[in-house]
């Protein structure tokens, strides 16, 4: 019989506030509970070091009857192990060191970047089926971060003024000028007062958008990293072969120190993009072995393919689909969440209707929602459809989760060994 052994690969950004391996394993415990009666579980956890001094955080879920829950005498059984892969050091280090006003910069550049995508999408989706939400968000993002990198100029103008009688930042330019003996080429009599006023008019509109946006600096600057990472790992080939180097080198100490060892991805977000790269690499390229001899469950949540594929086309060509057959493929997906996939030619719930380009492999779709509210003004102001990224779970392990619509399909592919 095989070991079940899953991967835990995390999102970036807003994705992973306070959440870890052990929050995630928690629930697939509480879940079980639920679903058996007779049957107490725990966790044991610990830490483990993988070839080039990788450390890697190890939840071990167990099972004995409830009747020895407190005889220590009477070993439980284990019937999962979770490994997580941590990798957001080596992908988020060189941006994270900016402060919030390179962090808008970056950003803004992004989406100028990506304009003409954005705006090709609007009239030819190519299968991307909700090119308005996206719209919206970049917009919101936009406004934002554009926003904010005003407030530097214009705090500066209103500074000065408020300290120099009226002296403003045209004036001060201008008195620089004639030390130098350069002609006087700034007009002061009525711009210094129109400019003054463009400065407060932008600080009160900034005001504004973060009032509605409640945590907006959190968000925008986790948004921000989100972004501009995933458009650096996609662009940039190198970080993506550090990353997936270290996952192989994860997979291999897997199949060298586990029994029988069987393979689940348990991937969220910016994970999802990972694992896919992994298992159904570029170029035509095949996956490693000992991925093609152990991996047998791949589970996606708020998996992000449709963005990606929709402002980055060709990044999902010519992949190799040596893997299309030879595991599950579970997809959670929010209609709410404007970056999750729900793989379908429309933005319905419902089964699958494609896979990964041109690879013939769709995925059991399962949807998972927390409101059926899916307009108004408050939803629009306060960005919600980029929040619900975040919402396939709750902050505390006791809440509710989407491994509530997840556990039944684990069960019924004899995917944990009850």
């Amino acid at each position: 019989m095989s070991n079940k052994i899953g991967i835990y690969i995390t999102g970036l950004g807003q994705s992973i506030d306070n959440e870890t391996v052990e929050k995630y394993v928690e629930r697939l415990k509480n879940e079980l509970s639920f679903k058996t009666d007779g049957t107490f579980y725990y966790l044991k956890i610990e830490k483990k070091i993988y070839p080039i001094d990788k450390e890697c955080t190890v939840v071990n879920l167990y099972r004995k009857s409830r009747k020895d829950k407190d005889n220590k005498n009477v070993e439980g059984q284990l019937i999962y192990k979770m490994y997580d892969f941590q990798y957001h050091q080596i992908l988020t280090n060189r941006f994270e060191r900016h402060n919030i006003i390179i962090k808008n910069l970056l950003l803004f550049t992004l989406i100028i970047k990506k304009l003409p995508q954005i705006t090709l999408r609007l009239f030819n989706g190519d299968g991307f089926s909700r090119p308005y939400q996206t719209l919206y968000a970049f917009l919101m993002l936009f406004t934002i971060s554009l926003c904010i990198l005003f407030l530097v100029p214009a705090c500066i103008e209103i500074i000065l003024n408020s300290t120099n009688n009226g002296s403003g930042l045209i004036e001060k330019t201008n008195a620089a000028l004639r030390f130098f003996n350069i002609k006087k080429i700034i007009c002061v009599t009525e711009s210094n007062k129109t400019l003054s006023a463009i400065g407060k008019t932008i600080l009160s509109i900034t005001t504004l958008v973060l009032l509605f946006a409640p945590k907006s600096k959190t968000i925008l600057t986790s948004l921000a990293t989100e972004f501009s990472c995933v458009d650096s790992y996609i662009t940039n080939g190198d970080q993506s072969q550090i990353l997936l180097g270290n996952l192989d080198q994860l997979i291999e100490y897997i199949a060298e120190n586990e029994p029988n060892p069987e393979i689940h991805f348990h991937t969220y977000s910016f994970g999802c993009i990972l694992a896919i790269d992994a298992l159904f690499p570029i170029a035509e390229i095949p996956p490693s072995d000992n991925i093609q001899k152990l991996t047998k469950l791949l589970i996606t949540i708020g998996n992000p393919f449709e963005f990606i594929n929709a402002y980055y086309p060709i990044f999902y060509e010519r992949r190799c689909s040596v893997m299309k057959d030879k595991l599950n493929w579970i997809n959670v997906y929010s209609i709410l969440d404007v970056f999750s996939t729900n793989f379908r030619r429309d933005d319905k719930r419902g089964e699958a209707e494609f896979g990964i380009k041109d690879i013939p492999r769709t995925p059991e779709n399962i949807n998972y929602e927390i409101t059926s509210d899916r307009s108004g003004l408050v939803t629009f102001f306060s960005l919600n459809s980029i929040k619900m990224h975040k919402c396939y779970w709750d902050y505390s392990t006791i809440g509710q989760s989407c491994m509530k619509v997840i556990l039944p399909s684990l069960l019924e592919k004899k995917s944990i060994s009850l």
